[in-house]
């Protein structure tokens, strides 16, 4: 049984995409400097280390595989 995080980073969110660590990056980039984005989920930060929130992450891969 493996335990899932309660927080994914980049790499994390891009395997669960099947996408690039470097897409979920531009994605978050363009998230904050208000350009149009796919990655509809804001990153948390603790320091300067983004992270995602799992259960959002499952939201927004449930909302696109629909």
């Amino acid at each position: 049984m493996q335990i899932e995080p309660d927080f994914f980073t980049d790499k994390d969110v891009a395997r669960k995409l099947n996408l690039s660590t470097s897409w979920v990056r531009v994605q978050r980039h363009k998230r904050a400097k208000g350009l149009p984005h796919t990655l509809k989920v804001d990153a948390r930060y603790i320091g300067t280390c983004p992270r995602y929130v799992r259960g959002e992450i499952e939201a927004f891969v449930a909302s696109i595989a629909a």
